[in-house]
């Protein structure tokens, strides 16, 4: 049996939501980017502490490549989440999952 409109009414705003969630995750990300980027520092800034300065900045850069490449897959899981509801409603007024009565 096909489901009630209702139905994939729910479903359809379910995958919204979450798209919203993961876009909303997407620009924490591109936040803690800018955090990150802002972490380097200098080997005067380094001080006594100049051995550091290199294996530090490359963590630094490290992980604000990491978390850039996390924004923008949090925002392709968005985008495919909405494809997949457009989808389903499209499908549905076309009727491609009235299968009722198949056998």
């Amino acid at each position: 049996m096909s489901p009630t409109p209702q139905e994939v009414s729910v479903a359809t705003d379910a995958l919204r939501t979450e798209s919203s969630t993961w876009a909303c995750e997407a620009d924490v990300m591109t936040a803690v980017k800018a955090k990150i980027e802002g972490m380097e520092f200098s080997r005067i800034e380094g001080g006594i502490f100049q051995a550091i300065v290199g294996p530090h900045t490359a963590l630094v850069q490290k992980m604000a490549t990491l978390t850039g490449q996390a924004s923008q897959r949090f925002d392709q899981v968005a985008e495919v989440l909405i494809v997949c509801a457009d989808t389903y409603e499209a499908e549905e007024r076309t009727g491609m999952h009235n299968i009722d009565n198949l056998w």
